[in-house]
């Protein structure tokens, strides 16, 4: 079966269904005004409901064609509505998220905007990230330097005491020697 474009389907509609959205838009309308006058604003989704709860926009707000394109064709709607008993329900709900489709349009160009702002946060937060890992790193090798010199410092105090304690020994065993030489003649004069 072939899919029809856009242009076809809006074609094929008649006087009937032009006014059919016509009544829904002076509904909107309507609901509109009452929501503007009741003071129903959601602050969650940004704009005016009515009774219902359910989103209402101004007339000028609404995409004719896009609304035109939902509406069936009086012998589709009654087949339909014939056939399924929740057919106007889904039938009315498609027609409204039509008509309000250009909140869903701004909401999807804040959600856009949002996420621009949220990765040049986290651009920011990754570059500040990278510079204190840098810092670190500088401060380590700074470090890792002072603790070689503290090393070979060590290193040489140590090899200082080493050679200290061997000349001790040297003179120690030296004079030991010596004693020893001296005791020997001492027990021979014996």
């Amino acid at each position: 079966m072939k899919m029809k474009t856009r242009e076809e389907i809006l074609k094929e509609k008649t006087y009937r269904e032009r006014c059919i959205m016509g009544y829904r838009i002076e509904d909107m309308e309507r609901e509109y005004g009452e929501a503007i006058s009741y003071k129903r604003w959601d602050k969650k989704r940004e704009c005016y409901v009515n009774k219902e709860g359910e989103p209402v926009v101004h007339p000028s707000e609404i995409v004719f064609d896009e609304v035109l394109a939902v509406i069936p064709l009086s012998g589709e709607y009654y087949s339909n509505a014939e056939k399924d008993k929740t057919y106007k329900k889904r039938l009315d709900k498609i027609i409204r998220d039509a008509m309000t489709s250009s909140l869903s349009k701004r909401d999807e160009e804040r959600m856009k905007k949002n996420v621009e702002c949220m990765v040049d946060e986290l651009k920011k937060v990754a570059e500040e990230v990278k510079e204190k890992e840098e810092k670190v790193e500088e401060k380590v090798v700074v470090d890792e330097e002072v603790v070689k010199e503290a090393v070979t410092k060590e290193q040489q105090v140590d090899e200082e005491e080493m050679k200290k304690k061997e000349e001790e020994e040297e003179k120690n065993e030296s004079l030991e020697d010596a004693g020893d030489v001296g005791d020997e003649a001492n027990i021979e004069e014996e």
